[in-house]
């Protein structure tokens, strides 16, 4: 067992040595090439071609990231875009979860200024805190959610996760009617007994269940969600729930 245990760890060693050297040979290439120095964030091995991997770098000063192709030597570099096809179904998925996270990461970040002053901006109390179950963590999330979205169910089923790496603050919106209203207005009323994140997260689950109905709902709370609803809809940047928004202080130039 020893044996066999040693084995999987120079494996793992092995394989983490190989993404740091493709990685870097990304890196010098870039720096080459266009006198840019990036991060590397990610390294993922293509299932269907071992010839190539998936890196997703950083640029440092516009904090975008990009997806690129690159070959096992690190010396040939394409931008990925959502045009990507595989015989691989698990690289396809690969593929186009990064792009598809790259491109809303990089949307948010090019509009942090507005979605700063959105957050910043909102009522008090009306954000629901919950505390990153590692102590000392600074990443922020912001994570817009209707109750009735079954997008944001799933999401609501990775908060453990979430919280692992970051405080997260749910904003409640009722973009899919009248019930998703009831149902933020329902929160909105009970988390005010919560003691603690553990309490917050149960409430959530609750309230967010398929079969949960809303026995009564204050006017003031749903009055509160309207309104936030209508804020959030007014900047035209959140077209779609959940929207997922990592909090940085601007720097006040």
């Amino acid at each position: 067992m020893r044996r066999l245990f040693c084995a999987l760890s120079l494996c793992v060693g092995l394989v983490g040595a190989v993404e740091s050297k493709v990685g870097q040979a990304v890196v010098d290439l870039i720096d080459k090439q266009i006198h840019k120095k990036v991060n590397v964030l990610e390294v993922k091995s293509l299932k269907s071609n071992k010839e190539f991997q998936v890196v997703v770098v950083e640029d440092p000063d516009t904090r975008y990231k990009i997806p690129l192709l690159v070959n096992k030597n690190g010396d040939l570099v394409l931008g990925l875009t959502n045009i990507f096809f595989s015989k691989s179904k698990q690289d396809t998925e690969l593929v186009q979860d990064l792009y598809h996270n790259t491109q809303s990461y990089n949307f948010a970040q090019q509009n942090s200024a507005a979605l700063n002053a959105l957050f910043e901006g909102l009522p008090k109390d009306y954000t629901i805190d919950l505390k990153s179950t590692t102590p000392g963590v600074k990443k922020n999330l912001y994570i817009i959610s209707d109750p009735m979205c079954p997008h944001c169910h799933h999401e609501l089923e990775q908060i453990d996760k979430r919280l692992k790496e970051a405080n997260v603050h749910m904003v409640l919106v009722g973009f899919l009617g009248h019930e998703s209203t009831l149902k933020a207005a329902d929160i909105l009323k009970q988390v005010k007994k919560a003691r603690n994140t553990r309490d917050k997260v149960d409430l959530l689950q609750k309230v967010y269940a398929h079969a949960y109905k809303v026995a009564d709902a204050p006017d003031d709370k749903v009055q509160e969600v309207e309104q936030v609803t209508k804020k959030v809809l007014d900047t035209k940047l959140v077209k779609g729930v959940p929207f997922i928004y990592e909090y940085h202080k601007l720097d006040k130039k």
